[in-house]
């Protein structure tokens, strides 16, 4: 184990007044006693300031370490382990883990594999699910170390690469874990595990076939009572990684009315690393869409990988926004057009002239 430097300490302030004048004969004490009193208070204001808070001195009671790419001599800078095998091909590595904190500390050793969450974040399975991927091709000398204050434990690992693993991108984490016992609201003990880790980048030789697609776009929309300026929609979507290699790049999604026209276009947003058979949920809101009727939402997607771009895909979804309140109001103007339609031809009958009829004649009788 290695000494850590040590933790930077707050100094503690002592005043003094030095070279303080005599007072003057004709002057009252009462002014310099006010001013002694200012100058105590504002020491005071000051070091309540630099001292540590009970809040922050509880907080440094907490466990504190770390966990990175090390070699045998100690850290060297490297914020993640990278490599490029081929089956059954192995390397060994090193990794650090060090306690920052001012007591002694129990950490757990484990490696897992690492997935992309829905919110987009690097992910690692819990303990409890047992790793598949990656993470199980790495073996690591102990599953625990106790670390005195400060100290680091330097520690060598392992990572082969079974015969006939696919090709592509395999992730996973090292992980160290402490864990606590805390008390819940209901008084009952709970054991809650902290854990951070260091990621393991592994790409294995192989064809590499990267790809993506947009996946389950839906569109909500708030139909105002009042058409303009409009109404609210949310659009909610899914990028997947179909394919064996990591991806990142770009994705906007457009609003299309009728006939094409187009009635908002949502910020070009940059897409975190999605790892292979991954994916993750993004959502843009439009504030003002107009209920022009069948409303379109299209996600178009351009993904890449480091060292290439890819297709550019699209996936759509409608909804019906009917304008309520004007189509409301055209009815309204339609059936007021027809009473005056109706009503004018109404009068127009009553005041044509009747001709008069003539009386029916009998027929005169044959002379007898």
């Amino acid at each position: 184990m290695t000494d850590l430097p040590a933790p930077r300490t707050v100094p503690t302030f002592r005043s003094r007044l030095r070279g303080s004048a005599p007072l003057h004969p004709s002057h009252s004490p009462a002014p310099a006693r006010r001013v002694g009193a200012l100058l105590v208070t504002a020491l005071a204001l000051l070091g309540s300031l630099i001292a540590p808070s009970p809040a922050r001195a509880a907080a440094s009671d907490e466990p504190t370490w770390t966990v990175v790419p090390s070699s045998p001599s100690g850290p060297k800078g490297r914020k993640q382990f990278d490599y490029e095998l081929s089956p059954t091909e192995q390397i060994t590595d090193w990794f650090s883990v060090s306690n920052l904190g001012d007591k002694p500390i129990k950490v757990d050793l484990y490696p897992t594999d690492a997935f992309t969450a829905l919110d987009g974040g690097f992910a690692l399975l819990p303990r409890s699910q047992a790793a598949s991927d990656a993470g199980s091709w790495i073996k690591l000398p102990r599953a625990a170390v106790t670390l005195p204050p400060g100290k680091r434990a330097d520690m060598p690992f392992r990572l082969s690469v079974p015969a006939g693993t696919a090709p592509g991108d395999h992730v996973g984490g090292i992980l160290a874990a402490v864990t606590e016992e805390q008390v819940g609201k209901d008084g009952q003990r709970v054991y809650v595990e902290r854990r951070i880790g260091a990621r393991v980048y592994l790409r294995v030789a192989g064809p590499l076939t990267p790809a993506a697609a947009v996946r389950a776009v839906q569109v909500e929309y708030a139909n105002p009572v009042v058409p303009i300026p409009g109404g609210r929609m949310k659009v909610t979507y899914r990028i997947a990684n179909t394919g064996n290699v990591r991806i990142s790049g770009k994705a906007r999604v457009q609003v299309r009315g009728p006939l094409g026209v187009r009635l908002a276009t949502g910020d070009l947003i940059d897409l975190p690393e999605v790892l292979p058979d991954s994916e993750i949920r993004l959502t843009q809101e439009f504030a003002h869409v107009v209920p022009a009727g069948p409303l379109t939402a299209t996600v178009v997607l351009n993904a890449d990988t480091n060292k290439e771009s890819l297709p550019s895909q699209e996936g759509s979804s409608s909804v019906l926004a009917v304008p309520w309140a004007l189509l409301g109001l055209l009815v309204l103007i339609l059936a007021v057009v027809a009473y005056r339609l109706w009503l004018r031809r109404a009068r127009r009958l009553l005041a044509a002239p009747v001709d008069p009829v003539a009386p029916a004649r009998e027929p005169e009788r044959a002379a007898r």
